[in-house]
């Protein structure tokens, strides 16, 4: 009776975990599809309607190498390093006239991080004689629409605006949103953008500063970002930018199938931006 009683609960600890790893992969899977079919729409988009010239006119291009994690409450890091690549399509500000003073600096984005896991990957014998361990794949994947708007001169611009932001973060089995919780984090921060021209001869060629703050509520995820941009080159197309962004909110481990505790995610990026025009 013993004996049977504890494989009974050996099984029932096998089967609980399980089915948070499979709850966990059906919103990894589910956010993966979301992002395929959003991203094969905007190539499709380009494609059938936009000519080469209206590419490098309605679309925005960020890559470069990145780290990010995530942080329970009182508990270790899960850290992972990778590469991040953001695709941006404008609407408003792609036809808008560039030399009215009045001016916007919009973006429908999608942007991706994909890496490894910096931490040793943790086991637990989840039965007799089989050993489960902790992946090192991880990810963070952002969507959502920018919209800002302001004053810009020859010499310098001043823009405000809101950003509608969607997140969803992996990183080995630390998961957020938690399993249960909705497929995306929310926030809508409040966006302030300067920008400072460094050239007499090209107007596109800004030194541009970011501010992004959503002080959270019970619908929506604290948020906090700063990003830098600087010239390079003589066209005035490429930016060198640096970008550091802090968000708070629930998250679960999908591989303890603890209950949902609050988390901080943390990301730093370095990389190339590709624009034709700062609209």
């Amino acid at each position: 009776m013993i004996a049977a009683f504890f494989n009974l609960r050996i099984s029932c600890d096998r089967a609980a975990y399980c089915f948070f790893q499979l709850a966990s992969m059906k919103k990894t899977l589910t956010t993966v599809a979301l992002l395929f079919a959003a991203v094969a729409i905007t190539h499709a988009q380009q494609y059938i309607y936009l000519s080469r010239s209206g590419i490098r006119d309605f679309m925005r291009f960020n890559i470069g190498p990145t780290q990010f994690s995530l942080t329970p409450k009182d508990s270790a890091a899960r850290t992972a390093y990778g590469l991040h690549v953001s695709n941006e399509v404008k609407l408003v500000s792609g036809f808008w006239n560039k030399e009215r003073a009045f001016t916007f600096h919009d973006a429908f984005y999608m942007d991706m991080s994909f890496g490894r896991m910096n931490n040793t990957p943790r086991k637990t014998k989840a039965g007799t004689s089989e050993e489960d361990v902790e992946t090192r794949f991880s990810y963070t994947l952002n969507m959502g629409y920018l919209l800002l708007a302001g004053y810009r001169n020859p010499k310098w611009g001043v823009l405000a605006g809101i950003d509608f932001r969607f997140r969803g973060t992996r990183i080995g089995d630390m998961v957020t949103p938690d399993i249960n919780g909705n497929l995306f984090n929310y926030s809508r921060p409040v966006v302030l953008r300067g920008e400072y021209c460094i050239s007499k001869d090209v107007a596109e060629k800004r030194a541009i500063a970011m501010l992004w703050y959503d002080n959270g509520s019970a619908t929506r995820d604290s948020y906090f970002s700063v990003r830098a941009e600087y010239p390079t080159g003589k066209s005035g197309r490429f930016w060198l930018y640096f970008q550091y962004t802090q968000q708070r909110s629930l998250g679960e481990d999908a591989f303890l199938f603890t209950p949902a505790t609050p988390m901080s995610f943390k990301q730093l990026t370095l990389g190339l931006r590709i624009q034709n025009a700062l609209l």
